[in-house]
């Protein structure tokens, strides 16, 4: 009996299990998808010499990674913590163990096939330091910023440690094995070398000082041919090479004595990502590559000049040395060349050309893997672009995956409607215009309605022979890319696909499907740059033309900075298909000036463009296009902006006039918020959404009063945090100051003050309330705020709001709650008309997309529900916000490093699309109210059709029945 009943807990178990496995199982992946990406790739090993089956990488953004070579897809990843604490410094694998070091004090051994950690140390030294690790032997040498250790590869026990002389004026950053010993260097600039020599059980052998007077700040230096260190001198136009076996002093060679003619300043390393111990591999200028090596003298001499070529890796293979190399053979091609080192003959014949396009940049790192196949050499070689993304060429040049990368680096995100079709297009022509007759109206009326039904007739005629109707997008010449079967690119009935458009880091502008996350076009622009904003990478992206403007094309713009100069860059373009507006560069429009300020005018002109508003560090103001400078100058006497000096505290507003033929921005008002005892900053500006709808103006109160609300769409939201100096009753403590401030006239609405409160703080700014979090460092934890500001029982204006005849100072209402979790971030749902209620959606830390209903932050709660709060429908106050399972719109996909969320409307008022971007992307929608305007899925369609009929024939007979006995009526 006891058997009996284990065996039905059990069978009890695990019937739990299966219910629990998900919620909705049908419902994953039908509306939502995700990417995961790796970021750029700095580290990179392939499996064993004569395998290749993974590659072994460490990126830019805090990741290891297992890649398949044969498909690209990621074995396993892990993601560490953002910031310093995380970041990969080295990475080596040595066949049976990977090996890192992170922020210059973390050392770890992982398993290559399950990515599992075997052990891991902490090391003394500074965390700004730059760390590096080694294989010597059965030891894994590692070197901080004061010592240098060797751990035992399988146990982390009885390591040795030896303590860097000079550490505190000394910065050592080069570790490097040869012949079982290890070498330390470390730099002093303008000074000398000092190269400590160990052995395998931990004793020093040597410790030298050299002098090097050439080493300034922009001097490379690298360990080549395994012992020599090999310094480029731009300086004094030379190479110098230091013999770490027998440090003596540098040996010079002047870079003209190579043969080479141009100047230092062209000249630099290519980067690699393993090292070698044959040659150095130098490009000279834009087209050339030279192979150099160290002679036994310490000269540097030249073996090989590979003309045209653009990038090149140097592999070892069966007691063999060969050079890879990409040259350029044309457009968007490259050709693929193997040389033998030994006698410089080519390996390759001359048809292995791959197509490589302009949209990648060029290629800035390759990695080699040779084997042998029906006795030829064949090679795997995976290419580092310029704009991030990896690749991987075999075969006779054909590219078997790619791996965007630059997605991981988003900027800035917009979702754009997409177009109508060519005949519903033709409705908008259907009215003609003021001239047309009534004639000429039917007329195009009659043409309109026969071409849908001609379009009818052939999408049936097709169907009926099998042939799918879609969009084929075939990219790098149809060799490397699926071919999407899907719809054109044409807006659906609800307008539930959109285009996501977003620019990233390297200068990457893409657009999307948004309903599968497929790229539909993609532009490079090399010299576009992102701005500096509270310390996060951000570029203004603005839709200055959407696509309900029938005949005109949409438009968007980019502005960011340029590379080189630092001054304004911009880039405009069609949103749907990717091409560049007429007049545009293929790399943008360099303008001549600083940006201080930008912003879309709220006016459409005569084309259905807002112009986008340029204010310059002199305080002149430009348009983009030039074209409407004539339609701004009209329409300067509302135009309003203000300019923050983050660092001062300081907000300025100022207004666009006329001034000598010109339009120019004049200051009409300051306000500092700098409090000099608490050395304030501004951390964050929040304003509303620009194409915000709000349904309802009041709030209905319980006795049937309405409660106003006060909707300024001037107003922005400041954020400044601080620190209250210590006194001698207390410890010094972190201040948060939330400022609301109407931008027209300077006026600061409210004022509130977090003491004991520290960042980073998120603020949600909507309708007549703000949301924002911060941590309380007295409680030790999360907490959100809610404002909301009403104007009374009584409205002072119902049509228009003006900020010079405003209403007196608002209600203000505020409430604080406890959240059980730490963020990233947070946004509110956005629907087409404003009368869906909100949510709060959250990323949180634990790699979870949360939806809270905004009816969990009403300031309003009260402690005691009275009679016309429950009437009201307002929940009792509980200082606890639930965070429960069923609001993880990402269930179990977990998401890491979320840098934003963007929220977009459709066409059906009860739907929001939500796309959360950072290293992770991922898509879905959500029903703050639930679907309230479609029928669900199983609804009896045929049940109520057969009802309606019924009815209908009902109530035609009965009327037939009727009129016949009130006919008979009569008679009688």
């Amino acid at each position: 009996m006891a058997a009996t009943g284990m065996n039905f807990q059990l069978l009890f178990y695990f019937a739990c299990l299966s219910v629990i496995y998900a919620l909705y199982e049908d419902q994953i992946g039908k509306f939502d998808w995700r990417q995961q990406y790796i970021g750029k790739v700095n580290r990179l090993y392939w499996e064993q010499p004569t395998s290749g089956k993974r590659l072994f990488v460490s990126t830019e953004k805090n990741v290891i990674t297992s890649l398949n070579s044969a498909s690209g897809k990621i074995v396993w990843r892990k993601v560490f913590e953002e910031g310093r604490r995380g970041e990969v410094d080295d990475m080596v694998h040595n066949g049976d163990v990977l090996a890192t070091v992170h922020a210059g004090r973390r050392v770890a051994t992982w398993h290559p096939a399950s990515g599992n950690q075997h052990w891991e140390i902490f090391m003394d030294g500074d965390d700004t330091h730059k760390g590096s690790v080694r294989f010597v032997g059965d030891l894994v040498v590692a070197l901080s910023s004061s010592k240098v250790y060797g751990i035992p590869l399988k146990v982390a026990k009885d390591f040795w440690e030896v303590e860097l002389p000079n550490s505190d004026t000394v910065n050592y950053k080069i570790l490097e094995v040869y012949d079982g010993k290890t070498y330390a260097v470390g730099m002093t600039l303008g000074s000398e070398v000092k190269v400590l020599s160990i052995g395998q059980d931990g004793a020093v052998l040597s410790t030298k000082s050299i002098l090097a007077g050439f080493l300034r700040q922009n001097t490379e230096c690298r360990v080549v041919q395994g012992y020599y260190l090999m310094c480029l001198c731009k300086m004094t136009d030379s190479i110098q090479v230091l013999n770490l076996q027998n440090p003596k002093g540098f040996v010079a060679t002047s870079i003209q004595d190579l043969g080479v003619q141009e100047n230092s300043e062209s000249i630099y390393w290519i980067k690699s990502f393993n090292s070698n111990e044959v040659g150095e591999i130098i490009r000279v200028g834009n087209d050339m590559i030279v192979i150099v090596n160290v002679g036994t003298n310490g000269r540097v001499s030249l073996m090989k000049q590979l003309p045209k070529s653009v990038i090149a890796d140097i592999v070892n293979y069966e007691d063999k040395t060969y050079i890879v190399s990409l040259e350029q053979t044309g457009h968007e091609e490259y050709g693929v060349s193997l040389y033998d080192m030994s006698s410089w003959e080519q390996v390759l014949d001359h048809n292995h050309r791959l197509h490589y396009a302009s949209h990648h940049g060029l290629p800035e790192q390759i990695s080699c893997f040779l084997a042998h196949r029906s006795g030829k050499i064949v090679y795997k070689i995976v290419v580092l672009s310029q704009d991030y993304s990896l690749q991987l060429i075999h075969k006779t040049g054909k590219i078997a995956w790619r791996r965007d990368e630059f997605m991981a680096y988003p900027t800035a995100v917009e979702m754009v409607d997409l177009p109508v079709s060519e005949n519903q297009a033709k409705f908008e022509d259907e009215f003609g215009s003021h001239d047309d007759n009534v004639m000429t109206m039917f007329v195009k009326r009659v043409k309109t309605q026969l071409s849908q039904l001609q379009t009818f007739v052939i999408q049936q005629i097709q169907k009926l022979r099998g042939v799918k109707h879609h969009s084929v997008v075939i990219e790098e010449g149809g060799d490397d890319d699926d071919v999407d079967d899907e719809e054109d690119l044409l807006r659906d009935e609800f307008s539930l696909h959109k285009m996501i458009v977003m620019a990233t880091t390297p200068g990457k502008i893409v657009g999307m499907r948004s309903i599968n996350g497929h790229i539909a076009w993609q532009h490079f622009v090399p010299e576009l740059n992102p701005f500096d904003r509270f310390g996060k990478e951000k570029v203004i992206l603005h839709v200055q033309r959407t696509t309900a403007h029938f005949p005109h094309l949409p438009q968007c713009v980019v502005l960011g900075k340029n590379k080189v100069s630092g001054r304004a860059h911009v880039f405009a373009f069609n949103p749907i298909n990717g091409q560049r507006i007429s007049q545009m560069p293929v790399g943008g429009l360099h303008l001549p000036y600083n940006i201080v300020q930008s912003f879309l005018l709220g006016e459409w002109d005569k084309d259905f463009m807002k112009p986008l508003i340029l204010v310059d560090d002199s305080y002149s103001v430009h348009t983009f296009p030039s074209t409407a400078q004539s339609f701004v100058t009209e329409q300067s006497f509302n135009i309003y902006m203000y300019v923050s000096d983050i660092d001062n505290g300081m907000i300025s507003g100022y207004r666009i006039i006329k001034q000598q033929n010109k339009l120019v921005a004049d200051n009409v008002w300051k306000v500092n918020i700098q409090n000099q005892r608490q050395n304030l900053k501004i951390t964050s500006i929040v304003a509303k959404k620009a194409n915000e709808h709000i349904h309802s103006q009041g709030r209905v109160l319980g006795d049937r009063s309405v409660l106003y609300k006060y909707l300024n769409p001037n107003l922005i939201a400041v954020v400044t945090q601080g620190e209250e100096p210590a006194t001698s009753q207390q410890k010094a403590y972190p201040v948060i100051n939330i400022y609301l401030i109407d931008v027209i006239t300077g006026h600061i609405i409210f004022h509130d003050n977090h003491r004991k409160a520290q960042g980073p703080v998120h603020v949600i700014h909507s309708e007549n309330w703000v949301v924002y979090n911060y941590y309380n460092t007295k409680q030790r934890r999360h907490e959100m705020a809610a404002l909301e500001m009403y104007e009374g029982k009584n409205q002072s204006n119902s049509t228009v709001f003006s900020s010079f005849t405003a209403p007196h100072q608002p209600l203000v209402m505020r409430q604080s709650f406890i959240f059980p979790l730490p963020m990233y971030t947070m946004t509110t749902s956005d629907t087409e008309k404003g009368i869906t209620a909100k949510d709060i959606i959250v990323g949180l830390k634990n790699g979870g997309i949360f939806t809270l209903p905004k009816a969990f932050l009403d300031p309003r709660r009260p402690l005691a529900p009275t009679q016309e709060t429950q009437e009201e429908g307002t929940l009792p106050y509980i200082p606890e916000l639930p965070v429960h399972t069923e609001g993880m719109i990402n269930y179990n996909q977990t998401l890491y490093h979320i840098q934003g969320i963007h929220t977009s409307p459709t066409g059906l008022e009860s739907t929001c699309l939500v796309l959360s971007y950072g290293l992770d992307l991922f898509h879905t929608r959500i029903q703050p109210s639930k679907m309230f305007d479609v029928l669900k899925e199983d609804f009896e369609h045929w049940l109520i059709a057969s009802v309606v009929l019924s009815m209908l024939v009902a109530s035609f007979i009965t009327q037939k029945l009727a009129s016949r006995k009130a006919l008979n009526r009569q008679w009688k």
